[in-house]
């Protein structure tokens, strides 16, 4: 695993890479207590010698530098700042899969440049849903207290804490909850950024009335394939928003992890990469 850094216009972004492929594939990991190598080590290790695997810590994330990113910008930073590491790095055309906040991101990179994408892979993603779970008091509980920093500081101290979000919202199979998992959760809450940058997120992701961003009207602008990937029992983005905008993409397909909650790259890597590598294979006929 190579580690590279990249200076953009808004803060040094930090990237690992595997491989030397042809065929380029970023990552963009979710919020939280989440950065690259806690949602893609596991992941990354799958793809064979025909793919190179970036995945960058987002800002605000990881060993990325931490700007005060939040508001209605908050998305377009992101977007505009990845953009400049894809150029930076001299790609033209790569598969982009992202996770949950990153799969808003994904989605909103791909409608902005769709030449440069080439498969879409949303997985538990935000974006597609047009509001909060019991949204006005959600809202409120985002925007008018610090209820998010306080939960973080939380889990940074109380594995058993870390133990009950992780079964509660992320992970599925209780198997799946092993103390190394617990532990390496906590560690990342346990840095002083970990809750800045949820609260950001969170609050640059709802208004009063809706979610944002909410791309459903234009994603029928999308014309690469664009997969969905989503646990069956997400509690945070429910698997029935998914169907009900997915044929809205020209090439549009879900995939339903059975059994799974909100983070399923950590619950089922190996099926999800497999998933991408069979997505991603040349069919006879597409290169003229």
């Amino acid at each position: 695993m190579k580690e590279l850094k990249i200076n953009t216009s808004y803060g040094e972004i930090h990237i690992y890479k595997r491989g030397t492929g042809e065929k380029i594939l970023f990552l963009f990991h979710g919020s939280g207590g989440d950065n690259a190598m806690l949602s893609w080590w596991r992941m990354m290790k799958n793809f064979t010698r025909e793919y190179t695997v970036y995945a960058p810590d987002l800002l605000g994330y990881g060993k990325s530098d931490k700007p005060d990113i939040q508001g209605e910008d908050f998305y377009e930073i992101h977007i505009e700042a990845l953009n400049e590491v894809v150029e930076q790095l001299d790609v033209h055309e790569f598969y982009l899969a992202g996770l949950s906040m990153g799969g808003a991101v994904s989605i909103g990179y791909a409608l902005k440049y769709p030449e440069k994408v080439k498969a879409l892979f949303p997985i538990a993603s935000w974006g597609v849903t047009q509001a909060l779970p019991f949204h006005v008091f959600t809202y409120w509980l985002i925007q008018k207290t610090n209820f998010t920093l306080w939960q973080c500081k939380l889990m940074g101290k109380n594995k058993q804490m870390v133990r009950y979000i992780l079964q509660h919202s992320l992970i599925g199979s209780k198997r799946r909850i092993t103390n190394k998992l617990v532990n390496e959760v906590q560690k990342t809450c346990q840095e002083e950024y970990t809750g800045r940058a949820m609260q950001a997120f969170q609050r640059s992701s709802c208004d009063k009335k809706s979610a944002i961003p909410c791309y459903v009207q234009y994603l029928y602008k999308l014309k690469m394939p664009v997969i969905f990937i989503h646990g069956e029992k997400d509690p945070l983005v429910s698997v029935e928003d998914i169907f009900k905008v997915v044929n809205l993409c020209p090439k549009g397909q879900v995939h339903v992890l059975r059994g799974c909650k909100h983070w399923p790259v950590r619950e089922r890597p190996e099926e999800i990469s497999m998933m991408i590598q069979e997505n991603t294979k040349e069919r006879p006929g597409e290169n003229g």
